[in-house]
């Protein structure tokens, strides 16, 4: 007589299921810190590449490039419009970006229609893959629109006008009132306003020294502009982070154009408040990546001392920091 091959009852069926969840449950974390292994380990090696750029500006020109240029500043042979700049276009040539580079029209600034197709092309260097937002599109609606960076320079430890004199309460030098992490004095940074720096300045050592740090950048939408990771603008807040604040600080940062994570999910916070001030941000867990003045790149925790942090934002505080400080 045949015998009978028994199946499944529905109970062991659920069993079976609820045991193969439970795995799924148990693997999906490993495989998501996989791959955010991959990302930052693609992340730090895009500073590295920063890193070699910089240094071959350097060796070039004997200088870093000129943090920023063009508003608030006057010129003698055009107008100050035209010269709006940020070291981002000088390094192009650098990345193998000397077809990009040529393409940018000089005589007019950039957020002119002309520039356009120069300014929209995607640069994948300067954009991390930990951070989702890093290939939006700086004012996707208007006529002048460009692509932005995760990449930052240091602009030392106060705010955006660092020490220049005459800017009120948009520039205080000391920062003493209304100083959401405390009174602070510019010590210095490798990038300034209408003026460059070199190796020789970096008389902290160019291994304690920041030059480029990682932001997360600000996504916008049709209405709120964020202008964090804005490379290719001089303004408030766009091509630089200031050290003011620890990397990921809770602390918002002080934009002119700020789209808070209450208007664009996601978002880190801000405020419109003076000074302003950005900090150094990522999407990695715990930390951000930079490249440091002997081209060396590495991983900041965000546990950092801040007054640590704000020790390598200056070139030449005569602080002294051990290197397992950070």
């Amino acid at each position: 007589m045949p015998t009978r091959r028994r199946a499944f009852t529905l109970i062991e069926l659920l069993v079976v299921i609820a045991i193969i969840a439970v795995l799924i449950a148990l693997l999906l974390p490993a495989v998501q810190a996989a791959r955010e292994a991959a990302r930052r380990a693609q992340c730090i090696n895009n500073f590295k590449q920063m890193g070699i750029a910089m240094h071959n500006y350097h060796d070039t020109t004997g200088s870093f490039p000129i943090g920023r240029m063009g508003s608030g500043y006057s010129y003698e042979s055009v107008s100050p419009n035209d010269n709006r700049r940020t070291w981002a276009f000088m390094i192009l040539p650098y990345f193998e970006q000397g077809a990009l580079y040529n393409a940018i029209n000089f005589s007019v600034p950039f957020y002119e229609w002309e520039q356009t197709t120069a300014l929209m092309t995607s640069i994948s260097i300067w954009q991390c893959p930990s951070d989702a937002g890093a290939k939006s599109i700086q004012e996707p609606t208007l006529r002048y629109k460009r692509r932005k960076a995760s990449m930052a320079a240091n602009w030392g430890n106060s705010h955006f006008w660092q020490s220049e004199a005459g800017r009120g309460a948009a520039g205080p030098n000391p920062w003493t009132t209304n100083a959401p992490a405390g009174p602070v004095t510019f010590s210095g940074a490798p990038f300034k306003g209408n003026l460059s720096t070199s190796l020789r300045d970096m008389t902290d050592g160019t291994s304690n020294t920041l030059l480029v740090g990682e932001v997360i950048v600000g996504v916008n939408d049709d209405v709120n502009y964020d202008h964090r990771g804005d490379i290719f603008n001089d303004d408030y807040n766009c091509s630089m982070f200031m050290a003011y604040t620890t990397p990921n600080s809770k602390i918002p940062d002080q934009l002119a154009f700020c789209a808070p994570p209450t208007l664009v999910a996601g978002n880190p916070p801000c405020n419109t408040n003076e000074p302003k001030f950005n900090a150094s941000r990522s999407r990695h867990p715990g930390g951000v990546n930079a490249v440091f003045g002997d081209g060396s790149a590495r991983f900041v925790k965000d546990s950092v001392n801040l007054n640590i942090w704000r020790a390598l934002s200056t070139p030449n505080g005569g602080e002294v920091i051990s290197s397992d400080a950070y």
